[in-house]
């Protein structure tokens, strides 16, 4: 049987001491209790309580002293310590981490927070063991929560987080967030995304961090500051069109020569209709900047939403510029003024995903009736203009060893690779192309598959739409993720 949790009351309100402790013994618990801090101090030393409910009318010692001489002892410094009070200071409560209750107690409530506070400390004992692996349902353990975790064991490894098809990391070093990844995104922009989900599931994987560090701040700032970014996204949320809308610079809008950055950033952006989370994808500043900035040329006038289904949804895959800077990075010059042909890879597991991709894409100027690539499984299916300087071809390769040397040549100047569907041929073509040719993929109408996760040019999943589909891989080939290089490769300054 398992032996009952211990609970220290630490109040001088004896009335609702005797109500909770009744409540409390009658749910298992073993309760202590102390009248001051001085008293509280002692039986947390000798009784070493599984939890401690501490009320801000405690004398002789406060409740933030408290706290911080519980932290300097090697016997008490991770008993958990819950605030009671009938009024809560903000300052005060930020030295909590365990959270605070509200008197007049709630029974339901003190027992909700109590069960928050054993799983997550149940969690920090299992972490301790430096090899240990843990996995869970954010439901039960919060995102902040595990951070916390990590934070006060000084842990080192990756955080994977799992939401429907979406899936992000976060990296940790000595218990500091060092970087974090979600689709194409990384940085303090992903760790912000990535601390306000709720829903969800998270394995820790422990192990060194990776050397390239893009988060500069204490866990405790970083979480901060994203609750904080939360907060007021949610505030300004309302104020933007509905979703799925595209916004653009409203004709003859009159800009300012001395932009904000990242209003500069916003604004070039806008120089074609885009949608909101295509937005905030591509501009490297955090979301909060990239609202704020798009809601106040909102209110000003100088952008719009774009007018007339065709301009919403017909517009060309990419536009002038970003053709330009396409090419010069997937040619790095080479081509001069000349037409370059990127190509962009469809990877299946048969001819019928292709054929409908193909059928979906209403400029694609096919090869032939029946492109001759279907059927063998390799060569080009189909072409898309995206301008006068550069081209698109769509192809494929057969997915059999025999044909494997083949691969690398007839892969040169790709952009990309568009996984059709999860089979077995298609995953392995996805894995030549995202890790050894080394270019980013889109899954189509699926969730990331766990054997792509991790690949070095940035892996992300999108609906049904095979435009959609092609426009963002063309995306990520312009912004790809960089690749982290190794101690030995960084040493040589590659």
């Amino acid at each position: 049987m398992a032996q009952a949790r211990k609970i220290l009351i630490a109040d001088p309100d004896l009335e609702s001491v005797r109500a909770l402790t009744r409540a409390l013994r009658q749910r298992g618990f073993q309760m202590h209790y102390a009248p001051d801090g001085s008293k509280a101090l002692e039986v947390s030393v000798l009784r070493h309580p599984d939890l401690i409910l501490f009320d801000d009318g405690c004398r002789l010692i406060d409740a933030r002293t408290f706290v911080q001489i519980l932290r300097t002892n090697p016997r008490t410094e991770d008993i958990p310590v819950v605030l009671t009070s009938r009024a809560f200071e903000a300052d005060k409560v930020r030295v909590f981490r365990d959270g605070v209750l509200q008197k007049p107690f709630n029974i339901d409530e003190v027992q909700s927070r109590l069960e928050q506070v054993f799983r997550r400390a149940d969690a920090a004992r299992e972490l301790r063991a430096e090899a240990k692996e843990i996995e869970g349902h954010l439901s039960q353990l919060p995102i902040p929560d595990l951070l916390q975790i990590l934070s006060v064991n000084k842990r080192s490894g990756r955080l994977t987080l799992s939401r429907g098809s979406e899936r992000g990391e976060i990296h940790v070093r000595d218990g500091r967030p060092v970087n974090a990844r979600l689709g194409a995104v990384e940085g303090e922009k992903a760790l912000f995304r990535l601390v306000g989900w709720t829903e969800g599931t998270f394995a820790f994987v422990p192990g060194a961090a990776p050397s390239r560090v893009l988060v500069d701040r204490s866990m405790e700032d970083a979480l901060l500051e994203g609750m904080r970014q939360a907060d007021e996204l949610s505030r300004l949320t309302p104020s933007l069109p509905q979703k799925g809308a595209r916004l653009v610079l409203s004709p003859g809008a009159e800009l300012s020569t001395e932009q904000h950055p990242v209003t500069a950033q916003v604004v070039e952006l806008l120089r074609q209709p885009r949608p909101l989370p295509e937005i905030l994808d591509l501009a490297p500043a955090t979301d909060l900047e990239v609202v704020a900035a798009l809601a106040a040329l909102l209110q000003r006038g100088l952008a719009r939403v774009a007018e007339g289904e065709e301009e919403a949804g017909r517009g060309p895959l990419l536009g002038t510029a970003e053709v330009h800077a396409l090419k010069a990075r997937l040619f790095r010059g080479r081509l001069g003024g000349r037409v370059g042909v990127a190509k962009v890879f469809l990877c299946a597991g048969g001819a019928k995903p292709l054929r409908e991709f193909l059928r979906a894409l209403p400029d694609l100027i096919p090869v032939a009736a029946e492109p001759r690539a279907l059927r063998s499984g390799f060569g080009t299916v189909g072409r898309l203009e995206l301008s006068e300087v550069l081209k698109l071809e769509l192809c494929v390769l057969p997915p059999t060893d025999a044909a494997r040397p083949l691969w690398r040549p007839f892969s040169s100047g790709s952009a990309g690779g568009l996984m059709l569907d999860t089979s077995e041929a298609a995953l392995q073509l996805g894995r030549f192309l995202g890790f050894e040719v080394r270019v980013p993929l889109v899954v189509l109408g699926h969730g990331v598959p766990r054997q792509l996760l991790g690949a070095p040019a940035g892996v992300a999943s999108v609906g049904e739409e095979a435009p959609e589909a092609l426009r963002l891989l063309l995306l990520q080939s312009l912004n790809p993720v960089q690749p982290e290089l190794s101690p030995e490769r960084a040493a040589r300054g590659e």
